[in-house]
């Protein structure tokens, strides 16, 4: 096995159920481990036969361009159901954090986690 991840990505995404979060954008910060097949050794040194970050964060400014979303539960499950597309991930572990929500806490969050079936 081996691990791709992702550590303080911080994007902004229309998320929240109060009528204050809705109709603006707010700053989360991501953090993902994905546990991947080991197909490096096979892999030839070619981007193309291994898991790549890039398109994983490609693909979640996708998943939070889509519109609004209305718990920050449902942007990680999104997320890591995502990274699990590929057949070489067997687990994903998603943390989403809102960073701008309680003055007084640098921030509030979720971590889920999904293995393959």
């Amino acid at each position: 096995m081996y691990r791709i991840f992702v550590r303080d990505l911080v994007l902004e995404a229309e998320v929240g159920v109060y009528e204050s979060e809705k109709g603006k954008r707010q700053r989360l910060r991501l953090n993902l481990e994905l546990e991947c097949i080991d197909t490096i050794a096979a892999a030839g040194d070619r981007l193309e036969n291994v898991f790549c970050y890039h398109t994983l964060v490609k693909g979640i400014e996708a998943i939070l361009a889509e519109g609004h979303v209305n718990l920050i539960e449902t942007v990680a499950d999104r997320i890591a159901r995502h990274g699990l597309e590929d057949r070489r991930v067997l687990t994903a572990r998603v943390t989403v954090e809102k960073l701008d929500v309680i003055d007084k806490a640098a921030s509030v969050g979720v971590t889920v986690e999904r293995r393959r079936q």
